[in-house]
């Protein structure tokens, strides 16, 4: 078993907490007190590999912050990069474990793809995370890294998505920590209406989410119309059926005042019918919402395969009968790299999986 590091994680702390970890230290060492909006812009604007690249701080400073606190808590272990410019990386935890993210540049934007856990408990069947198991929950310091360090190796990113390894909402507390750290003017200072978190589906929550960040865009994995199907696909559905789910979703668009997103992976032969599509259709019929259909991305095990443009349009076509709403075909990127989060994990496979209980 690896040791864990007793020095606090300093990118999950936040503004309140850093300023009362600082000052003491800064009026300790007798220091005057604009090195904390030194130390704040070392974190959050520059990010150096460690606290000796702090370099405009005297070295006792840097010393001592070293010796407090553990600046990256993830560290990089591979990185892919696709043909089309998406980069793909794979980060080591200090328990052994693995995260993935993944950076998506478009002419106009620059979309970081972070994760929130190390795995995945909720075992969708289309889904290379939880093909590979579940590891554990993460803090806040290993979800704000990830932008951070992405963000030191390339373009910063336009767009922040939770969309990578991991339920979100089953590890609402450092996710919502995150998202503060992210969002705050003292710090990140990233603008929360450029941010979409993706969820199956935990209602309670969906509506915490709405309450507490009401400008952080909603998307929800929906992929089939009715819950017999959507048991098989994603098992939590068990748990949390269509029906409370949605209700959550209309609570949150009432709560926002902005759209849902429906994401629907198309499974050929599973939930592509033109019944598929009726039934969806009629599903969402009082949301205000878009779907998002997004092509399998197949995986080494997995048991579907991928669709033809041919099919995915004619599913949209479908679909676009009754829907009231926007549809979109979401673009694949990264597919010579394995893009999709789960898969690059599934090369370092071996960690035994942790019971998870939602």
């Amino acid at each position: 078993m690896v040791e864990k590091d007793a020095r606090t994680r300093i990118l999950g702390l936040s503004s309140d907490e850093l300023s009362a970890a600082l000052v003491p230290l800064l009026e300790e060492m007798g220091e005057h007190p604009y090195r904390a909006r030194q130390i704040r812009d070392w974190l959050y604007a520059r990010t150096p590999a460690s606290f000796e690249g702090m370099s405009d701080l005297p070295r006792r400073v840097r010393e001592a912050l070293a010796a407090r606190f553990v600046l990256h808590p993830v560290s990089r272990k591979a990185e892919q990069v696709s043909a089309d410019g998406t980069r793909k990386y794979l980060w080591a935890l200090e328990d052994g474990g693995h995260l993935e993210s993944v950076s998506i540049p478009e002419p106009e934007r620059t979309t970081y793809c972070i994760s929130t856990q190390a795995g995945c408990p909720v075992k969708c069947t289309f889904c290379a995370t939880g093909f590979g198991g579940f590891r554990g929950q993460i803090d806040a310091a290993e979800i704000v890294d990830q932008v951070l360090a992405m963000r030191s190796a390339g373009r910063p990113p336009t767009n922040i998505v939770y969309m990578g390894m991991g339920e979100p909402l089953l590890n609402w507390k450092p996710v919502a920590r995150s998202l503060e750290i992210l969002t705050s003017p003292e710090q990140i200072a990233f603008g929360a209406r450029r941010i979409t978190l993706s969820t199956v589906g935990i209602p309670e929550k969906i509506r915490e989410l709405g309450r507490e960040f009401p400008q952080v865009k909603l998307a929800l994995s929906l992929h089939a119309p009715r819950n017999d199907l959507r048991e098989e696909i994603i098992p939590l559905n068990r748990q949390f059926p269509l029906e409370e789910v949605l209700d959550a979703v209309r609570d949150h668009v009432r709560a926002t005042g902005k759209k849902a997103t429906f994401e629907y992976i198309v499974l050929p032969g599973v939930n592509d019918s033109e019944a598929d599509a009726t039934d969806l259709a009629r599903l969402l019929d009082d949301v205000p919402s878009r779907i998002n259909l997004i092509g399998f991305n197949p995986f080494p095990g997995a048991d579907y395969e991928k669709p033809s443009v041919k099919r995915l349009l004619t599913f949209r076509r479908w679909l676009a009968r009754s829907y009231p709403g926007d549809i979109t075909i979401r673009r694949s990127r990264g597919e010579d790299i394995q893009g999709a989060c789960g898969q690059l994990s599934l090369l370092h496979a071996g960690a035994p999986e942790t019971p998870f209980h939602p």
